[in-house]
């Protein structure tokens, strides 16, 4: 069974934080709770033997990734590996049950916990299937709907909003749907050359590999782990090349899915259109299980690559402000040249690492950063620089490492250009910024203009202000937890970055726009944060393709007509 005090701290966030008691599901004779461990209802062996059975032997009953860090299956030198690494990206994407942010597994089976301390299932899923053909989808679904139990989506497991995983449920693991087909010349009515496409487990190094062996690049994202065809371009996909090239949602071509009523269709601008909008940004995991996906490919550039690092040892906390307003004063001009930017700092270090210019030279890069490299010689600043030209794009993207993982609780908002217009705006900006990292906040601030012409005027379901966005500050604005931290110190630094980081944030956005692959997964206005102006047409396209509402997520479109409530499973809001 599920144990009480791993789930209550959830519960009592989402509640305080208003996930809870929103409208009815529309279907009332939908049950009002999905089956769960223990129930009656509940599968008993010889089900779940029949259900492998039915999908060639590809049902896996989970197994933590920390069990063997526990009695009775305790195995040293096997726990050491897992704790060594509990925080890189790959261990856990070759796990069927894993996942990548620690928040959503409420200690479930800890690895640093007591070795005595019982290893619960808790928040992983209690079954995976491992997909290899469309058909072991379709068999999951029915079995889902059949028996009454909870059903999840899962690529790589790089979803910082809980969307894969969920206590009771059944997942359908994408992760090794590998294939990929190049198209020199990709015909539709709407578009008529390079494409590129890929199942659903392709990660972004692979896609990026692909496409440079034909002289060509793809808008994929920064992370190389990451799965390109799930929530990544489900969520509109931000990117290196959005400045010029807007966001992976605006080159979307056709998506092949699994629907929930078991068919497997084609979306696209001309065969179920409103399906291929919503899946062009309108995000993961929502309204259909992704096979694949194609997309446009565009002929390669060059590269300009730019790092720089220094930190606030022998110097005072204002100077080192200082440096940072310089820096912050010259990114209107390093965007305008169609550039991109990383930067991340807290009170101790600073690093813009990386610059990155398509198709801009090094005399342009060195140009534009010339004033803010006089500020820092000037302040005395001791500082690491390197400037790098690549002839192909994924040379330049080739130093990018999977990030630390199991340690982020995330904040985060769209900051519009017209913030950085006036000196006012400019100066609420700083003022508030210098408050949440004195706060004790690591913040990721992105520089980049993915707008409607660098879009290509895409018709799709991509928040609406990311075409006015400088800035994504900060889709991980983070503190880091320690791994013995208990859940109570867990919730309250959540609490703490929802309450006192994001909301200052959210004032100074537009209208509150946010990035729902990466932003507060409690923001208490959801709706209007990850979808905007788009929310209400989204719910009518899910209520259409997922009519028994079996895709849910607690900020996917729909998501307030469910709860989990105290003891883990899912039931229906009241």
């Amino acid at each position: 069974m599920w144990p009480t005090s791993l789930s209550s701290s959830l519960y009592l966030v989402l509640q305080g934080l208003g996930f809870l008691n929103y409208e009815n599901l529309p279907d009332s004779n939908l049950p009002f709770c999905r089956a769960f461990p223990g129930d009656e209802s509940w599968p008993t062996e010889d089900i779940w033997n029949a259900l492998n059975a039915s999908i060639d032997g590809r049902l896996i009953k989970t197994v933590p990734v920390g069990s063997p860090c526990h009695d009775p299956h305790y195995d040293k030198n096997a726990c050491e590996y897992v704790q060594q690494n509990w925080h890189q990206t790959e261990m856990h994407i070759s796990h069927p049950s894993s996942i990548m942010d620690a928040v959503f597994l409420n200690k479930s089976c800890d690895p640093f916990t007591p070795r005595e301390s019982p290893c619960y299932v808790g928040s992983y899923v209690q079954y995976t299937v491992n997909v290899s053909e469309p058909i072991h989808v379709m068999k999951t679904v029915e079995f889902s709907k059949k028996h009454n139990i909870r059903f999840v989506v899962k690529n790589t497991g790089h979803d910082y909003m809980g969307r894969s995983t969920g206590a009771g449920a059944i997942s359908v693991w994408m992760h090794h749907l590998k294939e990929k087909e190049w198209f020199d010349r990709y015909s539709s009515p709407g578009y008529t050359g390079p494409a590129l496409k890929v199942q659903a487990g392709v990660q972004g190094a692979e896609v990026n590999a692909e496409a440079t062996k034909h002289g060509h690049l793809i808008v994929a994202g920064e992370c190389p782990s990451v799965g390109f065809a799930g929530g990544y371009i489900q969520g509109g996909g931000h990117s290196t090349l959005s400045s010029v090239l807007g966001m992976a949602a605006d080159h979307t071509l056709a998506f092949e899915v699994i629907t929930t009523t078991s068919e497997f269709v084609t979306a696209s601008p001309t065969k179920n259109s409103d399906l291929y909008w919503a899946l062009s940004g309108g995000g993961g995991g929502t309204y259909g299980v992704v096979w694949s996906v194609t997309v446009k490919a565009h002929p390669d550039i060059p590269v300009t690559k730019a790092r720089l690092f220094f930190s606030s040892e022998e110097i005072s906390r204002d100077t080192y402000w200082e440096a940072i307003t310089a820096y912050q004063q010259i990114i209107p001009s390093i965007l305008d040249t169609g550039s991109f930017l990383d930067s991340t700092y807290d009170v101790n270090k600073f690093r813009m690492d990386p610059l990155i210019g398509p198709n801009v030279s090094s005399s342009t890069v060195m140009s534009v950063l010339g004033p803010w490299l006089s500020t820092l010689d000037s302040l005395g600043i001791k500082y690491e620089f390197n400037l790098t030209e690549h002839a192909k794009y994924v040379e330049a993207v080739a130093g990018y490492d999977n990030f630390d993982i199991m340690g982020y609780q995330l904040g985060g908002r769209l900051l519009p250009r017209t913030l950085f217009e006036t000196t006012e705006g400019f100066s609420e900006f700083m003022q508030t910024i210098r408050d949440i990292v004195e706060g004790g906040a690591y913040v990721w601030d992105i520089g980049l203009r993915p707008s409607w012409e660098a879009g290509g005027y895409s018709d799709n379901a991509i928040h609406p202000e990311w075409r006015k966005a400088e800035r994504m500050y900060n889709p991980v604005l983070c503190v880091f937890f320690d791994d013995d931290d208990p859940l109570e110190r867990i919730w309250e630094d959540q609490r703490r970055i929802s309450v006192l980081f994001d909301e200052p944030l959210r004032r100074l956005s537009a209208s509150g726009g946010a990035y729902a692959n990466e932003a507060d997964p409690f923001a208490p206005d959801w709706k209007a944060a990850f979808y905007g102006e788009h929310y209400d047409r989204l719910l009518s396209i899910k209520d259409k393709w997922d009519p028994e509402q079996l895709l849910y997520g607690t900020i996917a479109v729909g998501g307030d007509r469910w709860e989990v409530i105290e003891d883990g499973r899912l039931c229906k809001s009241t």
